[in-house]
């Protein structure tokens, strides 16, 4: 049986993960295949680039997207305010031991990446941009906190928010310093499966509606031509 030693994650790939073993495996440990982006991610990296870029260097937003504006400014004022941290696009990273680390450390452990987020060391503020159809899923978010409760020692609680771009609406949740075990615990289930795996190298493929064209791993035996309408 042959060990592997397991891959960093962020949030992304563990749910990559937990759709399918099999098709993880191909396109993140064996790199076999590689995914294509779609126009809708294509899309959503010109918008966050823009977005990045407006709250980074004060460019202007494209015609196309001015009427983020008014949300841009409102972040751009909070930012303003005197003993504020921000994080524009900012790549952060855990070791194993779950402290803060460089991105591209030895021992890094989990990755992410926060569209924007302020804090003032007692109450934060974070925003991750959408450009897809909303959701209530509030899982990379409660990571994204747990990162921040943990380079901020003094920090109680951060109002994590969803924008949605193509309604120009938000949804919100806030996560308290006290529930950090309770923000943990939605991933570990799952993390004990994903080292499980890269320990036994066991990658059992899981059929889904994914299989219908969208994943890349075409020798699978659950794989099968997108249906044309």
């Amino acid at each position: 049986m042959t060990s592997r030693k397991p891959l960093p994650w962020s949030y992304s790939a563990l749910d990559d993960f937990k759709n399918c073993p099999r098709a993880y495996y191909e396109k993140k440990v064996a790199k076999s295949v590689k995914e294509e982006p779609s126009e809708q991610m294509i899309w959503g990296n010109k918008v966050h680039k823009h977005f990045e870029d407006r709250q980074k260097f004060s460019t202007p937003l494209p015609e196309v997207l001015a009427e983020h504006e008014p949300f841009m400014q409102e972040l751009e004022d909070l930012t303003k305010r005197p003993g504020v941290t921000v994080y524009t696009e900012g790549k952060i990273a855990l070791n194993k031991r779950l402290q803060p680390c460089g991105f591209f450390d030895k021992d890094v452990w989990w990755r992410g990446v926060i569209d924007w987020a302020a804090h003032d060391g007692k109450t934060g503020r974070m925003v991750d941009y959408k450009t897809g159809k909303p959701h209530q899923k509030y899982e990379q978010l409660a990571m994204f906190a747990i990162h921040l409760f943990t380079a901020a020692p003094t920090l109680q609680r951060v109002d994590v928010e969803f924008y949605w771009t193509k309604t120009q609406t938000s949804t919100a949740k806030s996560f308290e310093r006290a529930k950090i075990a309770e923000l943990w615990g939605l991933f570990t289930p799952d993390l004990k499966q994903y080292v499980e795996a890269f320990k036994t190298d066991t990658w059992q493929p899981r059929q889904s509606g994914l299989c219908a064209g969208w994943c890349p791993v075409k020798d699978c035996e659950f794989w099968r031509p997108k249906k044309v309408r």
